[in-house]
Protein backbone atom coordinates (compact mmCIF):
# COMPACT_ATOMS: atom_id res chain seq x y z
CA UNK A 1 0.00 0.00 0.00
CA UNK A 2 1.19 3.44 -0.78
CA UNK A 3 0.30 6.90 0.85
CA UNK A 4 1.20 10.34 0.32
CA UNK A 5 0.42 14.60 1.20
CA UNK A 6 1.47 18.05 0.14
CA UNK A 7 1.95 21.94 -0.07
CA UNK A 8 2.32 26.22 -0.57
CA UNK A 9 1.93 29.71 -1.21
CA UNK A 10 -1.47 30.96 -3.07
CA UNK A 11 -1.41 33.16 -6.15
CA UNK A 12 -4.73 34.66 -7.44
CA UNK A 13 -5.52 33.21 -10.97
CA UNK A 14 -7.88 35.85 -12.90
CA UNK A 15 -11.80 34.89 -12.35
CA UNK A 16 -13.54 32.31 -14.95
CA UNK A 17 -15.88 33.78 -17.07
CA UNK A 18 -19.62 33.05 -17.09
CA UNK A 19 -19.67 29.52 -19.30
CA UNK A 20 -22.37 29.26 -22.53
CA UNK A 21 -20.69 26.91 -23.67
CA UNK A 22 -20.91 23.03 -24.15
CA UNK A 23 -19.36 21.24 -21.27
CA UNK A 24 -17.26 18.16 -22.92
CA UNK A 25 -15.15 16.23 -20.28
CA UNK A 26 -12.58 16.48 -17.48
CA UNK A 27 -8.83 14.91 -18.01
CA UNK A 28 -8.76 11.61 -15.97
CA UNK A 29 -5.78 10.99 -13.85
CA UNK A 30 -2.87 9.35 -16.46
CA UNK A 31 -1.28 12.88 -15.59
CA UNK A 32 -0.67 11.31 -12.03
CA UNK A 33 1.94 8.86 -11.14
CA UNK A 34 0.23 7.70 -7.85
CA UNK A 35 -2.27 9.68 -6.39
CA UNK A 36 -3.73 9.48 -3.23
CA UNK A 37 -6.88 11.59 -2.32
CA UNK A 38 -8.04 13.43 1.50
CA UNK A 39 -11.03 15.29 2.19
CA UNK A 40 -10.32 18.17 4.89
CA UNK A 41 -13.47 20.54 6.86
CA UNK A 42 -11.71 23.15 8.46
CA UNK A 43 -13.69 25.15 10.82
CA UNK A 44 -12.01 27.32 13.29
CA UNK A 45 -9.15 24.79 15.08
CA UNK A 46 -11.43 21.50 14.46
CA UNK A 47 -9.95 19.80 11.12
CA UNK A 48 -12.11 16.41 9.98
CA UNK A 49 -10.16 14.61 7.80
CA UNK A 50 -11.34 11.55 5.36
CA UNK A 51 -8.96 8.81 3.52
CA UNK A 52 -9.90 7.24 0.67
CA UNK A 53 -8.74 3.87 0.56
CA UNK A 54 -7.57 2.85 -2.97
CA UNK A 55 -5.77 -0.10 -1.66
CA UNK A 56 -4.94 -3.17 -3.78
CA UNK A 57 -4.17 -6.20 -1.94
CA UNK A 58 -5.00 -9.04 0.40
CA UNK A 59 -6.97 -7.21 3.91
CA UNK A 60 -4.96 -8.71 6.01
CA UNK A 61 -2.06 -6.99 4.85
CA UNK A 62 -3.32 -3.46 5.42
CA UNK A 63 -1.90 -0.99 7.82
CA UNK A 64 -2.11 2.73 8.60
CA UNK A 65 -0.05 4.91 11.18
CA UNK A 66 -0.98 8.72 10.84
CA UNK A 67 0.83 11.26 13.08
CA UNK A 68 -2.29 13.55 15.01
CA UNK A 69 -2.57 16.36 17.57
CA UNK A 70 -4.79 14.60 20.58
CA UNK A 71 -5.61 11.24 21.60
CA UNK A 72 -9.01 10.75 19.35
CA UNK A 73 -12.18 10.27 21.28
CA UNK A 74 -14.37 6.95 19.49
CA UNK A 75 -17.43 9.68 19.16
CA UNK A 76 -14.30 11.20 16.41
CA UNK A 77 -13.50 8.39 14.04
CA UNK A 78 -15.96 6.73 11.60
CA UNK A 79 -16.37 5.74 8.13
CA UNK A 80 -17.28 7.38 5.13
CA UNK A 81 -18.87 6.45 1.53
CA UNK A 82 -16.12 6.06 -1.29
CA UNK A 83 -19.40 7.83 -3.08
CA UNK A 84 -17.79 10.58 -1.66
CA UNK A 85 -14.69 11.19 -3.30
CA UNK A 86 -16.04 10.00 -6.86
CA UNK A 87 -18.76 13.44 -6.66
CA UNK A 88 -16.16 15.76 -5.09
CA UNK A 89 -13.71 14.62 -8.14
CA UNK A 90 -16.61 15.13 -10.79
CA UNK A 91 -17.70 18.23 -9.45
CA UNK A 92 -14.15 19.90 -9.44
CA UNK A 93 -12.22 18.17 -11.52
CA UNK A 94 -10.47 20.64 -14.45
CA UNK A 95 -12.74 20.75 -17.74
CA UNK A 96 -12.79 21.29 -21.50
CA UNK A 97 -16.04 23.00 -22.86
CA UNK A 98 -16.64 24.07 -26.41
CA UNK A 99 -18.18 26.75 -27.93
CA UNK A 100 -20.23 27.45 -30.74
CA UNK A 101 -21.56 30.89 -32.33
CA UNK A 102 -24.92 30.39 -30.52
CA UNK A 103 -24.03 30.18 -27.66
CA UNK A 104 -23.19 34.05 -27.57
CA UNK A 105 -27.25 35.04 -28.63
CA UNK A 106 -27.52 36.41 -25.74
CA UNK A 107 -24.94 38.57 -23.93
CA UNK A 108 -23.06 37.28 -21.29
CA UNK A 109 -24.12 37.24 -17.80
CA UNK A 110 -21.45 37.32 -14.94
CA UNK A 111 -21.30 34.87 -13.07
CA UNK A 112 -22.40 35.60 -9.00
CA UNK A 113 -18.38 35.34 -7.91
CA UNK A 114 -19.18 38.01 -4.67
CA UNK A 115 -22.34 36.63 -3.30
CA UNK A 116 -22.20 37.65 -0.33
CA UNK A 117 -11.99 10.45 25.01
CA UNK A 118 -8.73 11.39 26.40
CA UNK A 119 -7.76 7.97 28.26
CA UNK A 120 -6.54 7.52 31.09
CA UNK A 121 -2.32 6.24 30.86
CA UNK A 122 -1.08 6.29 34.63
CA UNK A 123 1.49 3.23 34.28
CA UNK A 124 1.26 0.88 37.27
CA UNK A 125 5.38 0.94 37.49
CA UNK A 126 7.34 3.63 38.64
CA UNK A 127 9.01 3.93 35.14
CA UNK A 128 6.29 4.61 32.18
CA UNK A 129 6.19 2.58 29.24
CA UNK A 130 8.34 3.78 26.48
CA UNK A 131 4.94 2.89 24.10
CA UNK A 132 1.45 3.62 25.45
CA UNK A 133 -1.92 2.60 24.26
CA UNK A 134 -3.66 5.83 24.99
CA UNK A 135 -6.99 4.66 23.48
CA UNK A 136 -8.36 1.67 21.54
CA UNK A 137 -11.38 1.15 19.25
CA UNK A 138 -13.55 -0.61 16.77
CA UNK A 139 -14.78 1.41 14.25
CA UNK A 140 -16.72 0.02 11.38
CA UNK A 141 -14.17 -3.29 9.66
CA UNK A 142 -11.17 -1.32 11.42
CA UNK A 143 -9.19 -2.06 14.61
CA UNK A 144 -7.76 1.01 15.66
CA UNK A 145 -5.51 2.55 18.54
CA UNK A 146 -4.21 5.72 19.53
CA UNK A 147 -0.18 5.77 20.76
CA UNK A 148 1.97 7.90 22.67
CA UNK A 149 5.55 7.00 22.42
CA UNK A 150 8.72 8.49 24.13
CA UNK A 151 11.14 7.79 21.53
CA UNK A 152 11.27 6.37 18.12
CA UNK A 153 13.14 2.79 18.22
CA UNK A 154 10.48 1.59 20.99
CA UNK A 155 7.60 2.24 18.57
CA UNK A 156 9.10 0.86 15.89
CA UNK A 157 9.53 -2.54 18.21
CA UNK A 158 5.93 -2.20 19.38
CA UNK A 159 4.45 -2.07 15.77
CA UNK A 160 6.61 -4.50 14.59
CA UNK A 161 5.56 -6.43 17.19
CA UNK A 162 1.82 -5.69 16.89
CA UNK A 163 1.76 -6.66 13.21
CA UNK A 164 2.48 -3.71 11.06
CA UNK A 165 5.44 -3.89 8.89
CA UNK A 166 7.31 -0.72 9.02
CA UNK A 167 10.63 -0.13 7.59
CA UNK A 168 13.09 0.73 10.51
CA UNK A 169 13.96 3.71 7.53
CA UNK A 170 11.31 5.35 9.82
CA UNK A 171 12.77 5.78 12.80
CA UNK A 172 14.01 9.27 12.20
CA UNK A 173 11.02 11.22 11.30
CA UNK A 174 9.03 8.63 13.39
CA UNK A 175 11.14 10.68 16.17
CA UNK A 176 10.55 14.31 14.57
CA UNK A 177 6.65 13.83 15.34
CA UNK A 178 7.41 12.48 18.68
CA UNK A 179 9.75 15.64 19.47
CA UNK A 180 6.65 17.42 18.50
CA UNK A 181 4.38 16.15 20.69
CA UNK A 182 2.48 13.91 18.06
CA UNK A 183 0.38 10.82 18.61
CA UNK A 184 0.27 8.30 16.81
CA UNK A 185 -3.47 6.63 14.89
CA UNK A 186 -2.63 3.43 13.70
CA UNK A 187 -5.70 1.47 12.11
CA UNK A 188 -5.53 -2.11 10.55
CA UNK A 189 -8.27 -4.43 9.07
CA UNK A 190 -10.49 -6.61 11.78
CA UNK A 191 -11.19 -9.73 8.91
CA UNK A 192 -13.72 -10.89 10.73
CA UNK A 193 -15.56 -7.86 10.50
CA UNK A 194 -15.34 -7.70 6.40
CA UNK A 195 -18.04 -9.08 4.56
CA UNK A 196 -17.20 -11.86 2.11
CA UNK A 197 -18.61 -9.67 -0.84
CA UNK A 198 -16.42 -6.44 -0.18
CA UNK A 199 -14.55 -5.50 -2.90
CA UNK A 200 -13.07 -2.18 -1.03
CA UNK A 201 -11.90 -0.50 1.84
CA UNK A 202 -14.10 1.80 3.71
CA UNK A 203 -12.58 5.31 3.91
CA UNK A 204 -11.71 6.24 7.41
CA UNK A 205 -12.57 9.57 8.70
CA UNK A 206 -11.63 11.57 12.13
CA UNK A 207 -11.42 14.82 14.22
CA UNK A 208 -9.35 16.58 15.98
CA UNK A 209 -9.04 20.00 17.65
CA UNK A 210 -5.64 21.41 16.51
CA UNK A 211 -4.82 25.47 15.56
CA UNK A 212 -2.28 23.74 13.04
CA UNK A 213 -3.93 24.25 9.16
CA UNK A 214 -2.14 21.28 7.94
CA UNK A 215 -1.37 17.30 6.71
CA UNK A 216 1.14 15.45 7.10
CA UNK A 217 3.13 13.70 4.29
CA UNK A 218 6.51 13.06 5.48
CA UNK A 219 5.79 9.65 6.56
CA UNK A 220 4.48 8.38 3.24
CA UNK A 221 7.59 9.43 1.75
CA UNK A 222 8.95 6.58 2.97
CA UNK A 223 7.92 4.05 1.22
CA UNK A 224 6.98 6.05 -2.22
CA UNK A 225 6.95 4.74 -6.03
CA UNK A 226 9.36 7.77 -6.44
CA UNK A 227 6.73 10.80 -7.26
CA UNK A 228 3.78 11.12 -5.40
CA UNK A 229 0.26 13.04 -6.17
CA UNK A 230 -2.26 14.33 -3.33
CA UNK A 231 -6.04 16.10 -4.89
CA UNK A 232 -6.38 17.31 -1.76
CA UNK A 233 -10.80 18.26 -1.39
CA UNK A 234 -10.63 21.46 0.96
CA UNK A 235 -14.19 22.76 2.81
CA UNK A 236 -13.42 25.60 4.82
CA UNK A 237 -15.57 28.69 5.68
CA UNK A 238 -16.54 31.35 2.94
CA UNK A 239 -15.68 33.97 4.69
CA UNK A 240 -12.00 33.02 4.50
CA UNK A 241 -12.26 32.46 0.79
CA UNK A 242 -9.96 30.08 -1.12
CA UNK A 243 -7.19 27.86 0.63
CA UNK A 244 -3.81 27.32 -0.30
CA UNK A 245 -0.70 26.39 0.62
CA UNK A 246 2.01 27.74 2.41
CA UNK A 247 5.18 26.33 2.44
CA UNK A 248 5.69 24.89 -1.04
CA UNK A 249 5.96 26.73 -4.40
CA UNK A 250 2.52 27.30 -6.66
CA UNK A 251 2.87 26.12 -10.28
CA UNK A 252 0.97 27.58 -13.03
CA UNK A 253 -0.17 26.45 -16.05
CA UNK A 254 -1.95 28.45 -19.70
CA UNK A 255 -5.87 27.93 -19.98
CA UNK A 256 -8.88 29.60 -20.22
CA UNK A 257 -7.56 29.80 -23.70
CA UNK A 258 -8.33 28.12 -26.85
CA UNK A 259 -6.48 24.93 -27.97
CA UNK A 260 -7.44 22.27 -30.37
CA UNK A 261 -6.85 19.51 -27.36
CA UNK A 262 -7.83 16.18 -29.46
CA UNK A 263 -5.25 17.66 -32.08
CA UNK A 264 -2.53 17.37 -29.42
CA UNK A 265 -2.81 14.00 -28.43
CA UNK A 266 -5.93 14.61 -26.17
CA UNK A 267 -7.33 16.19 -23.41
CA UNK A 268 -5.14 13.47 -20.70
CA UNK A 269 -1.99 14.06 -22.91
CA UNK A 270 -2.38 17.87 -23.29
CA UNK A 271 -3.04 18.52 -19.60
CA UNK A 272 -0.32 16.43 -18.26
CA UNK A 273 2.47 18.21 -20.32
CA UNK A 274 1.22 21.25 -18.98
CA UNK A 275 1.36 20.05 -14.81
CA UNK A 276 4.71 18.17 -15.68
CA UNK A 277 6.49 21.23 -17.18
CA UNK A 278 5.11 23.44 -14.21
CA UNK A 279 6.13 20.99 -12.27
CA UNK A 280 9.74 20.16 -13.24
CA UNK A 281 10.48 23.78 -13.09
CA UNK A 282 9.90 23.52 -9.60
CA UNK A 283 13.09 21.35 -8.23
CA UNK A 284 10.78 18.41 -6.96
CA UNK A 285 7.86 19.78 -5.44
CA UNK A 286 4.80 21.89 -5.99
CA UNK A 287 1.30 22.71 -6.35
CA UNK A 288 -1.59 23.88 -8.09
CA UNK A 289 -5.27 25.41 -7.26
CA UNK A 290 -7.81 23.31 -9.73
CA UNK A 291 -10.64 24.29 -8.40
CA UNK A 292 -12.19 26.93 -5.71
CA UNK A 293 -15.82 27.82 -5.80
CA UNK A 294 -18.90 28.05 -3.99
CA UNK A 295 -20.28 25.09 -3.60
CA UNK A 296 -23.48 25.81 -3.96
CA UNK A 297 -22.99 26.49 -7.56
CA UNK A 298 -20.98 25.92 -10.88
CA UNK A 299 -19.78 27.53 -13.92
CA UNK A 300 -19.31 25.02 -16.11
CA UNK A 301 -21.35 22.03 -14.17
CA UNK A 302 -19.81 18.87 -14.96
CA UNK A 303 -21.89 17.42 -12.68
CA UNK A 304 -24.26 18.54 -9.69
CA UNK A 305 -23.00 20.40 -6.78
CA UNK A 306 -22.83 18.98 -3.92
CA UNK A 307 -25.40 19.05 -1.21
CA UNK A 308 -25.58 20.33 2.36
CA UNK A 309 -26.03 16.39 3.33
CA UNK A 310 -22.34 15.58 1.08
CA UNK A 311 -20.77 18.57 3.20
CA UNK A 312 -22.25 17.64 6.23
CA UNK A 313 -21.05 14.33 5.38
CA UNK A 314 -17.32 15.40 4.76
CA UNK A 315 -17.32 16.73 7.92
CA UNK A 316 -18.62 20.69 7.11
CA UNK A 317 -20.87 21.86 9.41
CA UNK A 318 -23.37 24.66 7.42
CA UNK A 319 -24.86 25.07 4.27
CA UNK A 320 -23.29 25.06 0.69
CA UNK A 321 -23.67 28.95 0.57
CA UNK A 322 -21.78 29.10 3.66
CA UNK A 323 -18.65 26.62 2.70
CA UNK A 324 -15.94 27.26 0.75
CA UNK A 325 -14.72 24.86 -2.09
CA UNK A 326 -10.88 24.19 -2.45
CA UNK A 327 -9.52 21.82 -4.66
CA UNK A 328 -5.65 21.23 -4.73
CA UNK A 329 -3.12 18.99 -6.55
CA UNK A 330 0.39 18.50 -5.36
CA UNK A 331 3.70 16.79 -6.91
CA UNK A 332 6.92 15.86 -4.95
CA UNK A 333 9.37 13.65 -4.73
CA UNK A 334 10.83 12.07 -1.30
CA UNK A 335 13.62 14.42 -1.56
CA UNK A 336 11.48 16.94 -1.70
CA UNK A 337 8.55 16.28 0.05
CA UNK A 338 10.27 17.39 3.56
CA UNK A 339 7.93 19.15 5.23
CA UNK A 340 4.39 18.16 6.08
CA UNK A 341 2.01 20.73 4.07
CA UNK A 342 0.94 23.72 5.91
CA UNK A 343 -2.43 25.59 4.42
CA UNK A 344 -4.07 28.64 5.10
CA UNK A 345 -7.26 30.46 3.96
CA UNK A 346 -6.35 33.12 1.45
CA UNK A 347 -9.32 35.71 2.52
CA UNK A 348 -9.99 35.69 -1.84
CA UNK A 349 -13.38 35.02 -2.63
CA UNK A 350 -13.20 34.86 -6.65
CA UNK A 351 -13.96 31.39 -8.18
CA UNK A 352 -11.24 30.24 -10.55
CA UNK A 353 -11.26 26.82 -12.20
CA UNK A 354 -8.98 24.91 -14.58
CA UNK A 355 -10.47 24.95 -18.08
CA UNK A 356 -9.47 24.47 -21.47
CA UNK A 357 -11.41 25.91 -24.31
CA UNK A 358 -11.55 23.54 -27.39
CA UNK A 359 -10.51 25.51 -30.55
CA UNK A 360 -12.96 27.29 -33.09
CA UNK A 361 -11.57 29.65 -35.07
CA UNK A 362 -14.88 31.67 -35.16
CA UNK A 363 -14.18 32.74 -31.27
CA UNK A 364 -10.86 33.98 -32.35
CA UNK A 365 -12.11 37.03 -31.47
CA UNK A 366 -13.44 36.48 -28.10
CA UNK A 367 -10.60 33.93 -26.81
CA UNK A 368 -7.03 34.17 -26.24
CA UNK A 369 -5.28 31.46 -28.07
CA UNK A 370 -2.86 29.16 -25.64
CA UNK A 371 0.93 30.38 -26.36
CA UNK A 372 -0.32 33.29 -28.95
CA UNK A 373 -2.85 35.38 -27.05
CA UNK A 374 -5.00 37.37 -28.97
CA UNK A 375 -4.52 36.92 -32.80
CA UNK A 376 -4.15 39.41 -35.95
CA UNK A 377 -7.29 39.60 -38.26
CA UNK A 378 -9.47 36.64 -35.88
CA UNK A 379 -12.00 34.77 -36.82
CA UNK A 380 -15.32 35.96 -35.69
CA UNK A 381 -19.36 34.55 -35.55
CA UNK A 382 -20.06 38.25 -37.24
CA UNK A 383 -18.50 36.86 -40.29
CA UNK A 384 -20.34 35.52 -43.16
CA UNK A 385 -20.20 31.74 -42.22
CA UNK A 386 -18.17 29.91 -45.09
CA UNK A 387 -21.21 28.31 -47.55
CA UNK A 388 -18.98 25.59 -48.64
CA UNK A 389 -20.09 23.53 -51.97
CA UNK A 390 -23.71 23.85 -51.15
CA UNK A 391 -24.17 27.17 -50.10
CA UNK A 392 -25.10 28.36 -46.63
CA UNK A 393 -26.48 31.39 -44.66
CA UNK A 394 -25.18 34.00 -43.10
CA UNK A 395 -24.00 34.12 -39.51
CA UNK A 396 -26.87 35.68 -37.44
CA UNK A 397 -25.02 38.76 -36.45
CA UNK A 398 -27.47 39.51 -33.36
CA UNK A 399 -28.92 43.01 -32.65
CA UNK A 400 -26.75 45.59 -34.66
CA UNK A 401 -24.13 43.07 -35.53
CA UNK A 402 -22.42 44.03 -31.93
CA UNK A 403 -20.22 41.52 -30.53
CA UNK A 404 -22.66 40.90 -27.55
CA UNK A 405 -26.13 39.79 -28.55
CA UNK A 406 -29.22 40.60 -26.80
CA UNK A 407 -29.90 37.55 -23.89
CA UNK A 408 -33.30 35.90 -25.08
CA UNK A 409 -33.33 31.89 -23.20
CA UNK A 410 -36.13 30.42 -24.93
CA UNK A 411 -37.41 28.49 -21.79
CA UNK A 412 -38.31 28.95 -18.10
CA UNK A 413 -35.50 25.74 -17.64
CA UNK A 414 -32.75 28.10 -19.33
CA UNK A 415 -33.82 30.75 -16.91
CA UNK A 416 -33.04 28.81 -14.30
CA UNK A 417 -29.87 27.54 -15.40
CA UNK A 418 -28.87 31.04 -15.89
CA UNK A 419 -29.62 32.08 -12.45
CA UNK A 420 -27.79 28.95 -10.91
CA UNK A 421 -24.76 29.27 -13.25
CA UNK A 422 -24.09 32.54 -14.86
CA UNK A 423 -25.30 31.46 -17.91
CA UNK A 424 -27.70 28.64 -19.79
CA UNK A 425 -25.76 25.45 -20.97
CA UNK A 426 -27.36 24.32 -24.10
CA UNK A 427 -25.73 20.42 -23.06
CA UNK A 428 -23.52 18.41 -21.18
CA UNK A 429 -21.17 15.67 -21.98
CA UNK A 430 -19.50 14.25 -19.46
CA UNK A 431 -16.82 12.22 -21.30
CA UNK A 432 -15.98 9.03 -18.55
CA UNK A 433 -13.05 9.74 -16.41
CA UNK A 434 -10.08 7.15 -16.47
CA UNK A 435 -10.18 7.22 -12.57
CA UNK A 436 -7.24 4.81 -11.29
CA UNK A 437 -6.40 6.51 -8.12
CA UNK A 438 -4.22 3.99 -6.83
CA UNK A 439 -3.16 5.22 -3.20
CA UNK A 440 -4.38 5.66 -0.11
CA UNK A 441 -3.54 9.01 1.00
CA UNK A 442 -1.97 10.77 4.67
CA UNK A 443 1.21 9.92 6.47
CA UNK A 444 1.98 5.88 6.45
CA UNK A 445 0.73 3.19 5.09
CA UNK A 446 2.93 -0.50 5.66
CA UNK A 447 2.14 -3.80 4.47
CA UNK A 448 1.19 -5.23 7.77
CA UNK A 449 2.56 -8.42 8.85
CA UNK A 450 1.04 -11.39 10.46
CA UNK A 451 1.69 -11.12 14.18
CA UNK A 452 3.96 -13.78 15.61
Amino acid sequence: MRTLLALAAIAAHSDASAFCGTYVGSPGVELINQTSQVIMSRQGARTTLTLANEYEGPASDFAMLIPVPEVLGEDAISTARPELFQRFDDYSAPRVVTYECEDFAWEDGDADADADADSDADADTSAPPDVVVEAQYQVGIYDIVILSAVESGALLTWLDDNGYGITPDAGEILGDYIDAGSFFFAAKVNLDEVPEEASFLEPLQFSYESEAFSLPIRLGTINSPGVQDVVIYVLSPWDGGRVGISNYPELEIEDECMVDVYGAGGVDAHYAGLFEDAWAAQAGAGWLLEYAWRPSGCDPCATTPPTPDELNEAGFSGDTYEAFFSRIRMRYTPEAGTQDITLYQSGIKSFDQIRFIDYNDRMEDRFEVCGVGMVDDPGSCDEEADPGPGGGEEADPGADGEDEWERSPSSEEEKADSASSGCSVAQARHRSMLAVLLVSLIALTGRRRSAA
